[in-house]
């Protein structure tokens, strides 16, 4: 898609070339499909992946661009056929890009009979018009019409869905209460604890008498 929009921006260039005198012509057929092919492309680089959405604006100014030149066909019932389908490529590029049709199948033939409408119909007639043969500036800017309508039709064809993962109000848990073990009032009493009596003695021997006299005499 940006290779066939910067050839078509290089072709309606070659093609208008030294036709900038009229003021409408510049501003019309020259800066509005240029600026329309510019800002698709910058916004298709920087935005494309995540809002595609903003490449209405670039649509909407080509779309403006396609009734203007419309208004310059012989028949009427010509150029009311083609503003009709103008705005109804508007109205569903809009709603493809912001969500609201869920498929992009309806832009497919939107931009694709167009573009072989143009090839098999148009074109071919105007080669096979030998009497008024196509000048090379009406070439050019036939050639940078057909570039614009194949790259959009490029662009539908690689739009994908993306789906966004939707938050899940889960119910609120309250946080568990924590008990804590009560103290005792009294700590337990530690065990008791059997002394060892010396060696050679027994647990229940009893004090021998001479021992016993000694310690009395030394009393006061």
């Amino acid at each position: 898609m940006l290779i066939l929009l910067s050839l078509s921006i290089v072709f309606r260039i070659i093609g208008c070339w030294g036709l900038w005198t009229d003021r409408n012509y510049l501003a019309f057929q020259i800066g509005l499909p240029i600026l329309s092919a510019l800002l698709m492309m910058l916004f298709v680089w920087l935005f494309g992946k995540r809002a595609l959405w903003v490449t209405v604006i670039p649509v909407f100014l080509g779309i403006v661009f396609f009734i203007i030149k419309s208004l310059g066909f012989e028949s009427r019932l010509h150029t009311i056929l083609c503003i009709l389908l103008y705005i109804v490529v508007l109205a569903l590029y809009f709603c493809t890009v912001f969500g609201i049709l869920k498929t992009k199948w309806f832009l497919v033939p939107l931009f694709g009979l167009p573009f072989l409408y143009h090839i098999f119909v148009e074109d071919l007639a105007a080669l096979r018009d030998t009497a008024n043969p196509v000048s090379f500036t009406a070439g050019m800017q036939e050639m940078s019409v057909l570039c614009a309508m194949l790259g959009l039709l490029f662009l539908s064809l690689s739009i994908k869905k993306t789906v966004t993962e939707e938050t899940v109000n889960l119910p609120k848990i309250k946080a568990p209460k924590v008990i804590k073990p009560e103290k005792p009032d009294s700590e337990p009493a530690p065990p008791a604890t059997e002394t060892t009596p010396p060696a050679g003695e027994s647990p229940d021997a009893e004090p021998n008498s001479e021992d016993t006299e000694k310690t009395d005499k030394n009393n006061p």
